[in-house]
């Protein structure tokens, strides 16, 4: 056998093996393959707000739950996976809360070639109950106006007073500033994937 014939068998026993890799991968229930809708539970390695994040900001995070398909871990503990910001605004005056969007796009298993994914937040970023506290402070202005006006022992006084605290009250709404919304540093949350991801074929 002339090293011609030689090369050309190796490289048909190559593609033969990759092509046999690759239609595993494929299947249903490979434990080479994290079906979409699967979450996956992560730790965050470094804080992210909203009050100072920006656009395109990467930032990473740690599987904190091991993944099994057939009883089988594919995504160990510690398997990293990278996130992106994708939308985000500070709190601003008014209580309007800061809101931060973010995106999870590839994760890296051993020392493989990245895979990409799509991941997205079980939950969203969000801080409420700002309107609410708002109202609170509204109500709370007039009260105490009524109370003021009392004192003059007359109905005019009372409604000159509510005025007054009603005005006050909400002067003190639209200079509170919002809440920022953030993910703390080693805080535990969950993504789930919206499309398949095939992983390499490893020796598990």
């Amino acid at each position: 056998m002339d090293f011609k014939t030689a090369a050309v068998r190796g490289i048909a026993v190559s593609f033969l093996l990759f092509a046999n890799s690759i239609l595993v991968a494929a299947q249903p229930d490979s434990i080479y393959q994290i079906p979409a809708g699967t979450r996956i539970r992560l730790k965050m390695d470094v804080e992210l707000s909203s009050k100072v994040a920006g656009v395109g900001d990467t930032f990473t995070t740690a599987v904190a739950k091991p993944v099994t398909i057939r009883d089988t871990v594919v995504l160990p503990v510690g398997t990293v996976i990278e996130g992106r910001v994708t939308s985000v605004s500070a709190a601003g005056s008014g209580g309007a809360n800061g809101r931060l969007d973010v995106v999870f796009e590839s994760l890296r298993l051993f020392k493989t070639t990245p895979r990409k994914i799509d991941g997205e937040l079980v939950k969203k970023l969000e801080y409420r109950s700002s309107s609410l506290t708002n109202a609170l402070t509204i109500v709370g202005g007039t009260v105490a106006g009524t109370v003021l006006g009392a004192f003059t022992k007359t109905s005019s006084g009372a409604l000159l007073g509510a005025g007054i605290g009603g005005g006050a009250g909400t002067s003190v709404a639209l200079l509170r500033k919002g809440k920022d919304v953030r993910i703390q540093r080693d805080e535990e949350f969950e993504i789930v994937l919206k499309k398949d991801v095939v992983l390499p074929v490893l020796d598990y």
